[in-house]
C-alpha cells in the first residue's frame, strides 16, 4: 500500500536504528561513549532503541560525524502510517 500526504493526512514513517546498535557493537561503542562524543544526553542514544521518531536530525547528523558514517548506515525505515489531519471545528471560535 502507498501513502502520501494530503490536506486530509500524513505520513509518519517509522524508522528502526537496528544498524547504528550494529554498528556500534561492531566498533565497541557504548550508548555513554557515543553520547559523549556526539554532546548529548545518554538517554537520547538510548531512546533510539524504543523511541525511533524523537531523534531530531541535528542529532542523527551529530552521530554520523561520531561514528564517521552515513544516515542510511544508522537507520532504516520501517512502518508507514497514514494519520489523518486534525480538522479545526468551526464552532470552537
Amino acid at each position: 500500500m502507498s501513502y502520501f500526504s494530503t490536506p486530509d493526512s500524513y505520513e509518519r514513517v517509522y524508522l528502526s536504528f537496528d544498524p547504528m546498535h550494529r554498528l556500534m557493537q561492531e566498533r565497541n561503542i557504548t550508548d555513554l561513549q557515543l553520547a559523549k562524543k556526539v554532546g548529548v544526553k545518554v538517554d537520547v542514544i538510548r531512546n533510539t532503541y524504543k523511541y525511533q521518531d524523537t531523534v531530531t536530525l541535528s542529532t542523527i547528523r551529530s552521530i554520523c560525524e561520531a561514528l564517521d558514517c552515513g544516515p542510511g548506515d544508522l537507520m532504516t525505515a520501517g512502518k508507514v502510517e497514514c494519520i489523518p489531519a486534525k480538522k479545526e471545528d468551526p464552532d470552537a471560535r
